[in-house]
């Protein structure tokens, strides 16, 4: 894996199954979440973000709306890219877009990995964490204004 040749962008509607068969293969084998729900997720119309590397879909997140708020999740990174820091660079590569577009609240409920990249960018836990398939997911809030003081700048 070329680490010079990472390329963080927005993701094609033509790359949504590749996305989408990535993110089932991760969820599924690792956290026993069925993959029945793809139907109901793409009808909330979601924003994807990816990591390519030399042609090749190595991590993904999504962004969407659910009664008026912006969501995130669906962060998956392929496991041979783990440890290499690509999650928390997509993460904050999809935040710094989103608040850039005028978003100032996205909530998550996130997996414990999560949580950790997420509060370092600012993010608070805001409520208990709650069973989901294998493991857990907490419910976290990140604003613009805490992702700004937690790094001083977007990076954009």
């Amino acid at each position: 894996m070329i680490m010079e040749n990472m390329i963080f962008r927005r993701a094609r509607k033509d790359e949504m199954p590749r996305i989408i068969a990535m993110q089932a293969d991760v969820f599924g084998g690792e956290q026993g979440i069925p993959s029945d729900d793809i139907d109901t997720f793409m009808a909330k119309d979601p924003i994807c973000w990816c990591v390519e590397i030399e042609g090749k879909i190595y991590a993904a997140t999504a962004a969407w709306k659910e009664g008026g708020d912006v969501h995130w999740g669906r962060f998956a990174v392929f496991p041979a890219a783990r440890g290499l820091h690509i999650g928390t660079r997509l993460a904050r590569f999809s935040f710094d877009e989103l608040f850039d577009e005028g978003v100032d609240k996205i909530y998550m409920d996130a997996r414990d990995a999560t949580v950790k990249i997420v509060c370092g960018m600012g993010g608070r836990i805001v409520g208990k964490p709650y069973r989901f398939y294998e493991g857990n997911v907490t419910p976290v809030i990140l604003t613009k204004d805490d992702f700004i003081r937690a790094d001083g700048r977007l990076h954009r």
